[in-house]
C-alpha cells in the first residue's frame, strides 16, 4: 500500500468514525433524558447497574478480539490466508463455548443478584429479567459474532462497520421510543436493545463473508497449536481490557454497594458524559490499531514515533477543548440535559473529565506497545490499575461520596496512564520521557487557559438559559483555543501540509 493510499484509507475510516460517533451522541443526547422521564430515576439506576454488571461478562472475550484484528491485519501483508483461517476458526469456537458457559454462570448468579446488591423488593423480579435479557445480548450474541466485526476491522473496512453500527443505533433508538411511548417498561427496553444488537451483528457476519477474500470458519480448522498461540497473545490483551472496564463499570457497583441506587443513576450521567468524550477521542485511535500492526511489520519506526508524539498532541488538543468547556459549562449541561436533580454529579464530572484528558496520550502509547510485542507490560499496568482504582475508590467513597469515587479514577489514571505507560513507550522508542510534557501536554493544555477564562467571563455577564444558548456561549472560547494552538503550537510542516491541501481543493473547485 502506498503512503497516499494508506493516508486516504485512514482518513476515510477516521472521518466515518467521527460521523458515526456524532450521530450516536446526538441520538443518546435525546434518548437518555427520554428514558429517564419514562422509567424514573431509580429504574434508570437499575438499567445502568444491569449494564455495568453485564459489562464484566464481556471479559469472557479473554482478549481474543485484539488478536483477531492483529492476525487479520498482518495477513493482508503476508498473504497467509490459511494461517488466518485456522486462528479465526479456533477463536470462534472458543467463543461459542465461552458464551454458553458464561450464560450458565449468569443464570446461577441471577438467583443471588437482588440480594447481593440490595435491590428493593418491588424491583427484584424486573431486575433479574433485565439482567438475563442483557446477558443474552452480551454473551450469546456479542461474544461469538464479535469475531466478524474484528475481521472487518483488521481488514481496515472500518467505514463499513460504521455504516452498520449507525443502522443499529437508529434501529435501537426508534424501537426504544416506540415501546416507552406506549408505556412499556425497562424489560421491553432490554428486549429491543437485544434484538437490534442481534440484527447489527448479523450484518457484520454477512459483510465479512462477502468482502474478505477466502474467509473460512470451520470446526475442522480448530487445532491445539493455534489455540496455544492465540492464548499466548490474548492473555495479556485480556488483562489490559480489564482496565477499561474498571474505569466505566466498577465505580457504579461500588456506589450501589456502599451508597444507594439513586446515586448510581446520578453518577452514571457523569460517567456517560466522560465516556462520550473518551469515545470521541478513540475514533481516530481505533483506526490506528491495524495500521500500527502494518507499520511494525514494515519496521517503520519513525512513523510510530510520529504517532506517539505529534499525533498525540493533536488528538489531546481536541480532548482539552472538550474538558475545558465542561469545566466552564458542566453544571449547566447537567441541568438542561437531564434536570436540576442531577447537579450533584457536577464535581464528579469535572474529575472524570480531568482523568480522561490526561489519559489521551496513553491511548496511543498503550496501543503501540500492545501491537508491537509489549503486551505483557500493558497487562501488568492494567492489573496495577485495578488495584489503585478500586483501592482508592473504596478508601474515599465513605468520607467523600461520589467525589471520592471519581478521585479514585483520577488517581489511577495519573499513576498508570501518565507515569508508567508513557515512560515505557519513551524508552522503547528512544526519546526522553519529558518530551511528553514539553511536546504533548503543555502545547495542548496551555491554550485551554484562554478557553476557560473567556468562558467564565461570558457566564459572569450573561447567564445560560438553554443547551443551545450554552453551545453558542462556548464557541468564543473554543475559537480562541484553536487560534492560539494554530499560531503557537502547530508545527510549521503541519501548517504547510494543511494549507496546501486547502489550496489544492480550492483550486480544483475553481477549475
Amino acid at each position: 500500500m502506498t503512503q497516499m493510499s494508506r493516508t486516504r484509507q485512514v482518513t476515510i475510516n477516521a472521518a466515518t468514525n467521527y460521523i458515526r460517533f456524532f450521530f450516536s451522541m446526538v441520538v443518546s443526547f435525546w434518548l437518555i433524558p427520554f428514558i429517564i422521564r419514562n422509567l424514573g430515576q431509580d429504574m434508570y439506576g437499575l438499567w445502568t447497574l444491569s449494564f455495568s454488571l453485564i459489562g464484566f461478562f464481556s471479559l469472557l472475550d479473554f482478549g481474543f478480539g485484539l488478536g483477531v484484528v492483529k492476525w487479520t491485519g498482518e495477513t493482508k501483508i503476508s498473504g497467509e490466508v490459511e494461517y488466518r483461517n485456522h486462528m479465526l476458526s479456533t477463536v470462534f469456537f472458543v467463543y461459542v463455548f465461552v458464551a454458553i458457559v458464561g450464560m450458565i454462570l449468569l443464570g446461577g448468579f441471577s438467583f443471588f443478584y437482588a440480594k447481593v446488591f440490595s435491590i428493593p423488593e418491588p424491583f427484584q423480579g424486573i431486575a433479574v429479567t433485565v439482567l438475563l435479557i442483557l446477558g443474552l445480548r452480551s454473551l450469546l450474541i456479542q461474544i461469538p459474532l464479535s469475531l466478524f466485526k474484528g475481521i472487518l476491522f483488521g481488514e481496515q473496512r472500518i467505514y463499513q462497520i460504521n455504516i452498520i453500527q449507525t443502522i443499529g443505533t437508529l434501529l435501537y433508538a426508534s424501537s426504544a421510543y416506540v415501546v416507552l411511548s406506549q408505556g412499556k417498561g425497562v424489560v421491553w427496553l432490554a428486549i429491543v436493545n437485544c434484538v437490534s444488537f442481534l440484527l447489527e451483528n448479523i450484518l457484520y457476519f454477512l459483510l465479512a463473508y462477502k468482502k474478505v477474500a477466502n474467509l473460512s470458519i470451520s470446526p475442522k480448522k480448530v487445532q491445539k497449536e493455534y489455540l496455544r498461540e492465540a492464548v499466548s497473545f490474548s492473555f495479556y490483551s485480556f488483562l489490559t481490557t480489564i482496565a477499561g472496564l474498571v474505569l466505566f463499570q466498577t465505580d457504579v457497583i461500588i456506589i450501589q454497594i456502599t451508597l444507594n441506587l439513586t446515586l448510581v443513576g446520578l453518577y452514571s450521567i457523569a460517567i456517560k458524559i466522560s465516556e462520550y468524550a473518551f469515545l470521541l477521542t478513540k475514533q481516530l485511535v481505533n483506526v490506528l490499531t491495524p495500521l500500527i500492526s502494518e507499520l511494525k511489520e514494515k519496521k517503520e519506526y519513525d512513523s510510530i514515533r510520529f504517532l506517539l508524539l505529534d499525533l498525540s498532541k493533536y488528538i489531546m488538543a481536541t480532548g482539552v477543548i472538550l474538558t475545558a468547556t465542561i469545566y466552564v459549562f458542566g453544571q449547566e449541561l447537567l441541568v438542561f440535559w437531564v434536570g436540576s436533580e442531577f447537579t450533584g454529579a457536577t464535581v464528579p464530572l469535572l474529575l472524570l473529565m480531568t482523568s480522561f484528558m490526561i489519559s489521551i496520550p496513553e491511548l496511543i502509547a498503550s496501543n503501540v506497545l500492545t501491537m508491537t510485542g509489549n503486551q505483557k507490560f500493558t497487562a501488568k499496568v492494567s492489573v496495577f490499575s485495578i488495584i489503585v482504582n478500586v483501592g482508592s475508590s473504596l478508601l474515599l467513597v465513605r468520607p467523600l461520596g461520589l467525589v471520592g469515587i471519581a478521585l479514585g479514577t483520577l488517581i489511577s489514571s495519573f499513576v498508570n496512564n501518565v507515569i508508567l505507560t508513557l515512560s515505557k513507550v519513551a524508552k522503547e522508542y528512544e526519546f526522553p520521557a519529558y518530551w511528553y510534557l514539553s511536546k504533548v501536554f503543555l502545547p495542548a493544555c496551555l491554550p485551554g487557559l484562554a478557553l476557560v477564562g473567556i468562558g467564565f467571563t461570558i457566564k459572569y455577564f450573561y447567564s445560560v438559559s438553554s443547551v443551545w444558548d450554552m453551545i453558542i456561549k462556548a464557541i468564543p472560547g473554543g475559537l480562541a483555543y484553536v487560534v492560539i494552538f494554530w499560531e503557537f503550537f502547530t508545527d510549521k510542516k503541519m501548517k504547510k501540509t494543511i494549507i496546501g491541501k486547502i489550496a489544492r481543493k480550492a483550486h480544483s473547485k475553481e477549475i
